[in-house]
C-alpha cells in the first residue's frame, strides 16, 4: 500500500470528523480540501466550554497555504493581529472572557494557488456564575435630607437584571431598577422625596438571570431626614395586600403607575389576560409578574411570566398582555409588580394579587 493511498484515506478521514464545519470556495465546495484545517478548539458545535478558551486550529501538512492571507474573526470581530499565525497552525487567546451562549469562528486563507477559502464553526460557551461580591452607598452617617442623591453601587456577574430594594423602617419596600454602567458595576441615583422620612432604611441589591437571583445587602442602614408625613399612595411592596396604584395625589402618586381595569384580589381567566395601566405620559413602566399556587400546602411554579419594560402612551396609558402560564396550575396565583421610569425619577413600587378563575 503505497504512501498517496494512505495520505488519500487519512483525508478522507478528517473530512468526515469535520463534517459540521462549513468550507467554502468560489464556484463550488471542494471537499478534498477540506482536511487544510483541522483539530480546531473549542471543538465544532461543543457545549459548556470555558469563557477564557484558547481558539486554534491546525493546518494539515498535507497541503500549504498563504500565511499572510489568514484572517481569523470571533463573532464577526478580526482578531488577526491579536493571534499567533505560523504555517502549520493558528491560536488567538481572547483578550476578554467570551460571552455566554454560542460564539462563532471564521478563518479566511489562500493556498499556495491563490485560491480562497473561509472555514467557519460555533461552539457554546457556559453562563458565568451568579455572583454579586459588593454593594457599597455614596451615604454618610449624617441623615440624607430632601433633594439629595443617594448612589448605590452593586458589583457581580456582568450582563444581568439589577435592582435595589429600599426598606424603610421595616415595613415600607421600594424597589429601584439599576443601569449596568461598566461590566458588572450597576447603578442607581435615587433623589430623596419629600415624605421620605425614615430613621432607619435597609438597603437591599439583587442579582438576576431569568429565574435565579443572588442578593446582598448594605451593612449600615441609611437615615432619610425629610419633612414629616407620608407620600400619597404609600406602597408596602412586599405586601400581597399592599396598594393597588389607586391613589392620585402629588407628582410621586401619578408617576406611580396604577391598573384601571383589576384592583387588588380580582381574578383572571385561565387563558391569559390584559392589565391596563396609568402613569405619567410617555414614562418607561418595567413590570414583573410571577406566576405561583400551592398545591396540598406545597409551593409550586414560581413562573416568571412577564418582565420587561413598556412606554406609557402621551396620555399616561400602558397595556401588558399577559399569556397563561405554560404549565396549568390549579388555584395559579398572579404577583403583579410595576415600577414607573420618568428622567432620574423612579416611582415607588405598585403591587397587586391576581387569582385565576376556578372553573366548576
Amino acid at each position: 500500500m503505497n504512501r498517496s493511498y494512505l495520505l488519500g484515506l487519512s483525508a478522507i478521514g478528517v473530512l468526515l470528523t469535520t463534517s459540521p464545519m462549513l468550507l467554502s470556495a468560489p464556484g463550488m465546495v471542494q471537499p478534498a480540501l477540506a482536511q487544510r484545517v483541522v483539530e480546531v478548539t473549542p471543538p465544532s458545535n461543543s457545549t459548556n466550554v470555558s469563557p477564557n478558551a484558547f481558539i486554534s486550529g491546525q493546518f494539515d501538512a498535507s497541503g500549504t497555504i498563504d500565511v499572510r492571507s489568514v484572517r481569523i474573526f470571533v463573532n464577526g470581530q478580526d482578531v488577526t493581529s491579536q493571534s499567533s499565525v505560523t504555517p502549520n497552525f493558528f491560536t488567538y487567546r481572547p483578550t476578554q472572557s467570551l460571552p455566554s451562549g454560542v460564539n462563532q469562528v471564521r478563518v479566511e486563507y489562500r493556498n499556495n494557488n491563490g485560491e480562497q477559502r473561509t472555514l467557519a464553526w460555533s461552539f457554546s460557551v457556559q453562563g458565568q456564575p451568579l455572583q454579586l461580591t459588593s454593594v457599597t452607598t455614596n451615604a454618610g452617617v449624617a441623615p440624607l435630607n430632601t433633594g439629595s442623591t443617594l448612589t448605590v453601587t452593586i458589583n457581580g456577574t456582568p450582563g444581568l437584571q439589577a435592582s435595589v430594594l429600599l426598606v424603610q423602617d421595616g415595613r415600607t419596600v421600594r424597589e429601584l431598577p439599576a443601569t449596568e454602567t461598566s461590566s458588572g458595576v450597576y447603578r442607581v441615583n435615587y433623589t430623596v422625596q419629600s415624605g421620605d422620612r425614615s430613621a432607619e432604611t435597609a438597603i437591599l441589591a439583587r442579582l438576576r438571570r431569568q429565574t435565579q437571583s443572588v442578593y446582598g445587602a448594605v451593612a449600615q442602614p441609611v437615615a432619610f431626614n425629610t419633612s414629616v408625613g407620608t407620600p400619597p399612595g404609600g406602597n408596602t411592596g412586599g405586601n400581597p395586600g399592599g396598594n393597588t396604584g389607586g391613589n392620585t395625589g402629588g407628582n410621586t402618586a401619578e408617576l406611580q403607575p396604577r391598573f384601571t381595569n383589576y384592583q387588588d384580589g380580582g381574578r383572571v381567566g385561565r387563558n391569559g389576560f390584559t392589565l391596563v395601566g396609568q402613569t405619567r405620559p410617555n414614562a418607561r413602566v418595567q413590570v414583573n409578574i410571577l406566576g405561583s399556587a400551592t398545591v396540598l400546602g406545597v409551593p409550586v411554579g414560581g413562573e416568571v411570566i412577564v418582565d420587561r419594560e413598556f412606554t406609557a402612551d402621551n396620555n399616561g396609558r400602558f397595556e401588558v398582555t399577559v399569556p397563561p402560564p405554560r404549565i396549568a396550575v390549579p388555584g395559579l396565583r398572579y404577583r403583579i409588580r410595576a415600577t414607573a421610569i420618568e428622567g432620574n425619577q423612579v416611582s415607588q413600587t405598585t403591587e397587586i394579587i391576581l387569582r385565576q378563575q376556578i372553573e366548576r
